[in-house]
C-alpha cells in the first residue's frame, strides 16, 4: 500500500435543472431509447422524460422549451420517422438554439438513418418535407418554420456524434453515457489551487502514485493520504475524485466513513458505499453478510475509484468487505485518515 503525507496545507454543477434532454421519435420510444434512458438513470444521471416529466393536462410545449433550456447535455435521436413530426422539428430548432449556448451541449444519435441523409433531408426526410410543405401550403406562419427546420437538421448532424445503425446498441449507449459523464463530472476550479498553499505537489504525487492515465497499469492500487487535521486530505481527495472519476465504470466518494460508523454501524457505511456507487436511494441492507456479498459481487470485475474519507478503525475498513482481488483491472481505492498506522496495516 502507498502512503503520502500531505504538510500543508469544490466546484459543482451548474444549476442545471435536468442533466440531460432527449429529443426522439416515437418509433424509438421502446427500444434504442428506452434503453439509452434506463442507462443514463443507472449512472445517475437525471434525465428529462416528456412523458413522465410533464403533468397531464398542463402546457406541453412551454414545458418542453423549458426543459430543454434547463438540460446540460441535449440528445438527439435521429430516426427514419425523425422528420416527420412537426413536434420533433420544433424541439429540434430550439436545441440548434442551445447549441450556441454557453455550457449546454448537443449530441446527435443517428439511430436508423444516415448522417448524410438527416444532413442534406434526402430520402425519408426529404419525403417527410414534401408532406410538410404541401400540409403548409397557405399557412404563411408555419412555412416560415419550414426552413428553420432545415437548418437545424443541418447544423446538428454537422455535429460530432453516434451512427448507431448496424452496431451493438448496448456497446454504443455505453459510450454516449461515458461522453456525458465526463460532460457533467465537475472541473476543479483553477481557483482552488491558486488558493490552497501547497496543493500542486501532493496533487502530483498523488496522480503518480495512482498512475491513473497508464493503459498498462492493470493492478489494483490503494493509497492512503494521512496527516493532522485540517490541512487539506478531504479537499486533495475531493479534487483529484472530480478529476478522474468519470474514467471509471464505478465510482463513489463515501463522506466522514467514521461519523456513519458511529451513528449507523457498519451496515450505513456499507449502505453509503453502494448507493452512491449505484444511485440507488432505497437501497436497504438488511445484515452485514448481505452487505459483504452485495459489495463484492456488485463490483467484481469492474473498474471502480472509491474514495474512503475520514477513516478512525481499522475495523471501519474490514467492515466494508472491499476484496481488491474481487475488483477489476486497473481499480483505485483512495483512504483518508490521521492515522497511519491504520493505512500501513490495511
Amino acid at each position: 500500500m502507498d502512503c503520502i503525507r500531505i504538510k500543508s496545507s469544490l466546484s459543482h454543477r451548474n444549476n442545471w435543472k435536468y442533466d440531460v434532454f432527449v429529443s426522439f421519435r416515437g418509433d424509438t420510444r421502446f427500444n434504442f431509447t428506452d434503453h439509452l434512458f434506463a442507462a443514463l438513470h443507472r449512472h445517475g444521471i437525471l434525465a428529462f422524460r416528456d412523458d413522465t416529466k410533464l403533468e397531464k393536462g398542463g402546457p406541453i410545449s412551454p414545458g418542453l422549451l423549458q426543459a430543454i433550456e434547463g438540460s446540460q447535455v441535449l440528445i438527439v435521436v435521429f430516426s427514419v420517422n425523425y422528420a416527420s413530426s412537426t413536434w420533433c422539428l420544433q424541439e429540434l430548432a430550439k436545441i440548434a438554439d442551445c447549441n450556441q449556448v454557453s455550457g449546454q451541449h448537443v449530441l446527435p444519435v443517428f439511430y436508423d438513418v444516415s448522417p448524410s441523409e438527416v444532413r442534406r433531408q434526402s430520402g425519408n426526410y426529404e419525403k417527410a418535407f414534401m408532406k410538410h410543405e404541401a400540409r403548409f401550403k397557405g399557412d404563411a406562419d408555419m412555412m416560415e418554420q419550414v426552413p428553420r427546420w432545415r437548418g437545424a437538421l443541418t447544423e446538428v448532424a454537422n455535429l460530432s456524434g453516434w451512427d448507431v445503425s448496424e452496431k451493438s446498441q448496448s456497446a454504443e449507449i455505453e459510450k454516449i453515457v461515458k461522453v456525458v459523464t465526463r460532460i457533467l463530472s465537475p472541473k476543479p476550479s483553477s481557483s482552488l489551487f491558486n488558493d490552497i498553499v501547497g496543493m500542486h505537489s501532493p496533487l502530483q504525487e498523488l496522480e503518480k502514485l495512482l498512475v491513473s492515465d497508464s493503459d498498462d497499469d492493470d493492478d489494483v492500487r490503494v493509497v492512503g493520504i494521512c496527516g493532522m487535521g485540517g490541512i487539506g486530505k478531504s479537499t486533495l481527495a475531493t479534487i483529484l475524485y472530480e478529476k478522474i472519476s468519470h474514467q471509471y465504470d464505478v465510482s463513489c466518494f463515501v463522506d466522514d466513513v467514521s461519523k456513519t460508523y458511529v451513528v449507523y454501524g457498519a451496515l450505513g457505511v456499507q449502505e453509503q458505499l453502494l448507493r452512491q456507487a449505484f444511485k440507488e436511494e432505497d437501497l436497504l441492507i438488511c445484515n452485514l453478510s448481505l452487505g459483504n456479498n452485495l459489495i463484492q459481487n456488485r463490483l467484481c470485475h469492474r473498474k471502480v475509484f472509491i474514495v474512503l474519507d475520514n477513516v478512525e478503525k481499522g475495523i471501519q475498513l474490514e467492515k466494508l468487505a472491499l476484496k481488491r482481488e474481487r475488483l477489476g483491472r486497473g481499480s483505485r481505492i483512495i483512504i483518508v485518515s490521521r492515522d497511519e498506522h491504520i493505512l500501513r496495516e490495511y
